[in-house]
């Protein structure tokens, strides 16, 4: 099997991984490893230091097929014949006549209830922890949301489209950002775009081929990564169902763990009533900086004074 050590990263990037004997699918041959690194920047560049072993990975990796079965895109390997080709076809440029994108409105008593979720934890953080408050960003635009929803050819679940309306991310994913449980930062819509594409090419690469289901399979191309612990851990959404769920492209979604939910809207609700109760969120209790930012602790603590601040109000729906 591989095991991996990488890092978050987003565009262009140089990746170093540590290759335990044996491909995906091929016997340990007695726990030699080998550090090898990639390069990508649309085309993948790899470099083991052993040509042997890089003509092996590279033919282990999934077919186009294979990465389609798992709504993934195909790995472009650099030097292969007609790979520059087919990734500027890809990406054709800017053009001068951009369509129009038409925006939809979610159904109303899930936006609403989405809302109502976040009306509290706004409240909350103003009166507990500004810091963090200060950091959510603003909405979406529509267009955004349109823009998204047409060129991935599908729909957000309603709950989810109607958050992302009210806020798209955090500011600072470091320091005062918004965080949900237990170090999971608030990703924003184009976040689902990049996360999912790293997972995506790990799998892709190492030939991953244990099961194309977004259920019982590993990772899947379909899932929309909502929050990241900046390493190897995300939270999700399983378009189909709207359940909330955790995983990385090691492992099989989780969807009875500490952050299942059988939706994202009961998340928001869940954490909020944490919020305002001081009790723990499955197993995390609310906690605040000396920064006057929201964490979670799995021991309760008082909160601190002085971090209160007025409530950023937020776009309307």
């Amino acid at each position: 099997m591989i095991a991996s050590r990488w890092t978050r990263a987003a565009g262009p990037a140089l990746v170093t991984v540590l290759l335990m004997a044996g491909l995906a699918g091929e016997p340990d041959s007695g726990g030699e490893s080998v550090t090898c690194s990639y390069a990508f920047a649309g085309l993948v560049s790899l470099s083991c230091g052993d040509p042997e072993l890089e003509a092996r990975i590279r033919a282990n990796a999934l077919t186009p097929e294979e990465a389609k079965a798992i709504d993934c895109p195909p790995v472009l390997w650099d030097g292969d014949q007609g790979a520059a080709e087919i990734l500027a076809a890809q990406n054709p440029g800017s053009v001068d006549d951009q369509p129009t994108y038409v925006p939809r409105s979610p159904d109303p008593a899930v936006a609403t209830r989405v809302n109502q979720a976040w009306d509290r934890i706004e409240g909350w953080l103003g009166a507990h922890a500004s810091a963090t408050l200060r950091q959510l960003k603003s909405g979406a635009g529509p267009q955004d949301l349109a823009r998204w929803e047409d060129t991935h050819g599908r729909r957000l679940p309603d709950d989810l489209y109607a958050s992302y309306l009210r806020h798209d991310g955090t500011e600072d994913d470091q320091a005062a950002g918004f965080r949900l449980p237990p170090s999971y930062d608030l990703l924003g819509l184009l976040d689902i775009d990049v996360r999912n594409d790293a997972n995506c090419r790990f799998l892709v690469m190492w030939g991953d081929r244990e099961g194309a289901d977004p259920e019982h399979g590993k990772w899947h191309g379909s899932l929309l990564t909502i929050g990241s612990d900046g390493y190897s851990r995300d939270l999700f959404v399983e378009p189909r169902t709207g359940r909330v769920g955790e995983a990385s492209w090691q492992e099989r979604p989780a969807y009875d763990g500490p952050m299942g939910w059988p939706s994202h809207v009961a998340m928001l609700e869940a954490l909020a009533g944490a919020l305002e109760s001081g009790q723990a969120l499955r197993r995390w209790y609310p906690v605040v900086t000396a920064g006057c930012a929201l964490r979670w602790a799995e021991k309760p603590a008082p909160l601190r004074p002085g971090c209160a601040g007025g409530s950023r109000p937020s776009p309307s729906p």
